[in-house]
């Protein structure tokens, strides 16, 4: 008789294989794993301007300054006081827009922001009329040197493109003002300006005798073409307020000592004692004047005519010898002789002929 030990342990081996084959869970489908959606944060802009660009028939050039040298750079603020540029109008008409020479400031940082915007002011950048508006962002600065075939680390032409209907009156005192930068920065744009007061009509906020590379474009719409025509003024004279440069505001006082450097230093007194000696000493001219006129070329008289000489030739007068002794002798003169033709049958001649003869 078998026993069967055998087989319960077949058995018992059969389910310990399938229970260690039943115990692999295999893995299904790996799920990617899923993360919020990520937003781009846009720069924050300054507020664009909602007025629409004036209607014009003419654009002529006004006012502009166009000096100024390499790496003077400066910027606009839209603090009260650093916001400024001022010029003087010389057309009468509608501002269509105004040109700055520079180049986009380095990207969003602490200090630069990725826009600026403004509007016009006249009289005054604080409590003057306001009119019209502008604004310009990096982008847009960028754009448009692509369009003169430069890159943003060049310098070119950058446009503000008014918006509303900004009067311009001949004589009359403007200032471009800045009101707000985005991304709450302090400054934008890196602008070409002059020193050296060479823009007499208006001045930089940062210091009186600093001017912006700029231009202004002055245009006339239908209304004003019409009164031109008939020779009506544009604007009431009795409106008008001409504001004197010396109204302007005065440049706030830099963060940094730096005023020194755009006034010249003191003359010492070795200087000052030296221009003293010059402005004394008359300087003589170079040509003195003649102390005795020009004694005039006499004219030299026509030789005496083909019959005159024949006639002398002819009839010669001989003097005796006691005639010619009498005759005076002239002295010598510092006069000189003037060196004239002697005729012939002369009484110089006729004597030395007697005499040879």
């Amino acid at each position: 008789m078998t026993s069967p030990f055998p087989n319960r342990l077949f058995f018992l081996s059969w389910l310990f294989l399938l229970a260690f084959s039943c115990s692999d869970d295999k893995s299904g489908p790996e799920e990617a794993a899923s993360l919020p959606p990520t937003v781009e944060k846009k720069p924050e802009l300054a507020a664009l301007p909602t007025k629409p660009l004036p209607v014009v028939y003419i654009e002529e050039l006004d006012q502009y300054q166009e000096y100024f040298k390499e790496q003077h750079e400066t910027s606009f603020s839209h603090v009260s006081k650093k916001n400024w540029s001022s010029y003087t109008a010389g057309k009468d008409g509608i501002l269509t827009k105004v040109l700055l020479f520079g180049k986009p400031n380095y990207m969003i940082s602490e200090h630069y922001g990725s826009s600026m915007s403004g509007f016009i002011r006249a009289d005054n950048p604080d409590s003057g009329p306001k009119y019209g508006e502008w604004s310009l962002t990096r982008d847009d600065i960028i754009n448009q040197l692509a369009v003169q075939g430069l890159t943003e680390t060049n310098q070119g032409w950058i446009t503000l493109q008014m918006r509303g209907e900004i009067p311009q009156q001949k004589g009359k005192l403007y200032f471009i003002v800045c009101d707000q930068i985005g991304n709450k920065r302090s400054w934008f744009g890196a602008f070409a300006f002059a020193e050296g007061n060479t823009y007499k009509k208006g001045r930089f906020w940062l210091h009186p005798e600093h001017d912006l590379v700029f231009r202004t474009y002055v245009g006339k719409t239908a209304d004003q073409l019409e009164k031109e025509q008939k020779g009506e003024p544009l604007f009431d004279s009795g409106s008008a307020t001409l504001v004197p440069t010396n109204d302007v505001p005065e440049a706030p006082k830099p963060m940094i000592e730096l005023s020194k450097n755009f006034q010249p230093a003191p003359p010492s007194l070795l200087q000052e004692k030296i221009s003293e000696q010059k402005t004394s000493i008359k300087e003589e001219t170079l040509y003195q004047p003649a102390t005795q006129a020009p004694e005039q070329e006499q004219p030299i008289t026509d030789a005496p005519s083909g019959e005159n000489v024949d006639q002398s030739i002819e009839e010669p007068n001989i003097l005796d010898s006691s005639e010619i002794e009498s005759e005076p002798i002239p002295a010598e003169t510092s006069e000189p002789v003037e060196n004239k033709e002697v005729p012939k049958g002369s009484l110089f001649e006729r004597f030395f002929k007697n005499k040879t003869e």
